[in-house]
């Protein structure tokens, strides 16, 4: 069964990550441009981790110790990569009957949530997965939608969203909102992802004379 994409604000949500190799490193790495508050707990930690801990500042946490079962008592959602598969089962169930969601490495049975393939520009994320069938296809699809998004599309994203309350200020008919949204991203993607408020203010004036004549 395929699963839903649910894309859901980590801003300061709390994530416990257990195991501290290569894997870990990779989901923090992923995680840190959504800004949870993350917690690693492994006896032993990969070198990029101590890296990344001096750059992130408070948001990444690194405890050089065991796993132990109260460590479940404030996270939000848990990923179990250690090299004991023991072990991450053992995380997977306990997570599970707290209803806490839960990813297990590599093991999509012992999963509640998986992590898709990311393609973020900015406020843009674009997520893609295969059911954890074929990690080889969903990177290939990554990839291809990689090239396929303009330069500077996240610049303008974050523009635009700028202009919403403008345009709804100004136009009430949805037909010409969506004539004006749609020329923005045309022309922005022409300008090389930018789109100024004097252009925004031009194109409104412009679209209210058209409807008008």
């Amino acid at each position: 069964m395929a699963y839903f994409p649910f894309f859901v604000d980590l801003e300061d949500k709390k994530c416990l990550i257990v195991g501290g190799g290569t894997v870990s490193y990779r989901k923090v790495e992923v995680l840190m441009d959504y800004c949870p508050q993350i917690t690693v707990v492994a006896p032993k930690f990969h070198p990029e981790l101590r890296k990344l801990q001096k750059e992130w500042r408070g948001n990444l946490k690194l405890e050089e110790r065991e796993f132990k079962e109260s460590d479940l008592e404030d996270p939000d959602f848990v990923v179990a990569g250690t090299s004991d598969e023991a072990l991450n089962k053992h995380i997977s169930d306990l997570c599970r009957a707290r209803k806490i969601p839960i990813n297990v490495v590599d093991v999509q049975e012992e999963c509640s949530f998986i992590f898709p393939a990311l393609i973020k520009d900015k406020h843009i994320t674009v997520a893609i997965s295969t059911g954890g069938h074929s990690p080889t296809i969903a990177k290939y699809l990554k990839d291809k939608f990689k090239e396929a998004i303009p330069d500077g599309f996240g610049d303008l994203a974050e523009q635009l969203g700028a202009y919403r309350d403008l345009v709804k200020e100004k136009v009430d008919l949805i037909s010409i909102r969506t004539d004006i949204f749609k020329t923005m991203v045309e022309q922005g993607i022409q300008q090389g992802g930018i789109f100024t408020r004097e252009q925004a203010e031009e194109l409104i004036e412009r679209k209210l004379a058209e409807h008008e004549r």
